[in-house]
């Protein structure tokens, strides 16, 4: 009976080492995109785009705009449908600046975007805004796609 009891346990402290031994699985968590505010990214500038009057889903395309901030490649937007609002944010000068938008769309059948004719690109497609060192500038452009007119907003923060 003794050495039944003992071997219980030994067989008990074995499992309970082997469990504290083992390494369990780490659970599950979901990417999470951190929200940056504009401080702490040091911008001055926001610019944000989306389209209105578009009637169909079909013709709600991926889309994003190619940004040219003093008639230099800033880069682009993020990317979304057109409908979409889509984001471009930088830091600049303290200065009167032009930026000019390049709309580009998702071509389906090819796999890649391309640029839209000049005649479907918004018009107009640039415009000219103030940006200070200690406020955010927001240029926000609503293009109605069907008659192809943008209208431009700022906001200052």
């Amino acid at each position: 009976m003794r050495t039944m009891i003992q071997s219980i346990i030994v067989v008990l402290v074995a499992s309970v080492s082997c469990m504290i031994s083992c390494k369990s699985v780490p659970g599950y968590e979901a990417p999470v995109e951190p929200v940056i505010a504009p401080a702490q990214v040091n911008i001055n500038f926001r610019f944000i785009a989306y389209d209105i009057g578009i009637a169909n889903p079909d013709d709600d395309k991926r889309c994003y705009y190619k940004i040219f901030i003093d008639k230099i490649d800033a880069g682009r937007t993020t990317i979304g449908l057109e409908s979409q609002k889509k984001y471009f944010e930088a830091k600049l000068s303290p200065n009167t600046h032009l930026i000019v938008i390049e709309k580009w769309v998702l071509d389906e059948r090819e796999g890649e975007y391309k640029k839209l004719n000049n005649i479907l690109q918004p018009k107009p497609n640039f415009y000219y805004f103030e940006t200070k060192a200690n406020a955010v500038t927001e240029v926000i452009m609503v293009n109605d796609k069907k008659a192809n007119i943008a209208q431009y907003s700022i906001n200052i923060q």
